[in-house]
């Protein structure tokens, strides 16, 4: 298990990013990339705060379990517990899943770049969906807060919510 700690900021379109991740010494680990995710959800998951998905990393399955710790009040991070797991196949997580009652399935696809900035010890990604670009960044909430500034995005709302969370609120303003 894995504590995972981040923030994501909606980009506006044509904005340079990656210029500025290079001039602050930033370095791209992976280059731009599809990547599908599928999202399970049960009756409950929401008030639990558990929410699994299944997605390929590094050409495998795996099933990663995301925790939400339901008590927290003021939320200025993505903070979740992560639990990640091989899987021999998707149709066998998604088997395994539906027995376990989450029946419930979105699918939803980004292009994702990911980089690394040594200064802050943090990874970002950027990525692409059909309803806008964002940058996440994710690490000790200090070197988060210190990389927002680093880019002079301090201005920006701040976004502590899943992209199918994202995707819900826009579809809900049509």
């Amino acid at each position: 298990m894995i504590k995972e700690i981040e923030v994501k900021i909606q980009l506006n379109n044509g904005e340079k990013i990656t210029n500025r991740l290079r001039k602050l010494g930033a370095f791209r680990v992976k280059s731009k990339y599809t990547q599908t995710t599928y999202g399970f959800f049960s009756k409950n998951s929401i008030e639990k705060g558990i929410f699994p998905r299944i997605r390929i990393e590094n050409k495998k399955p795996v099933l990663t379990i995301k925790v939400k710790n339901i008590k927290q009040r003021k939320i200025n991070y993505f903070e979740r517990k992560e639990y990640k797991y091989p899987l021999l196949s998707i149709k066998s997580g998604v088997e395994m899943l539906k027995l376990l009652g989450y029946t419930k399935i979105r699918k939803f696809t980004k292009q994702r770049e990911e980089w690394f900035y040594p200064k802050r010890n943090v990874n970002i990604c950027i990525d692409k969906l059909y309803f806008g670009r964002f940058i996440e960044i994710e690490g000790e909430k200090g070197q988060i807060e210190k990389t927002i500034r680093d880019l002079n995005l301090e201005d920006r709302e701040r976004i502590t919510k899943a992209y199918l969370a994202i995707e819900d609120d826009i579809l809900s303003k049509i």
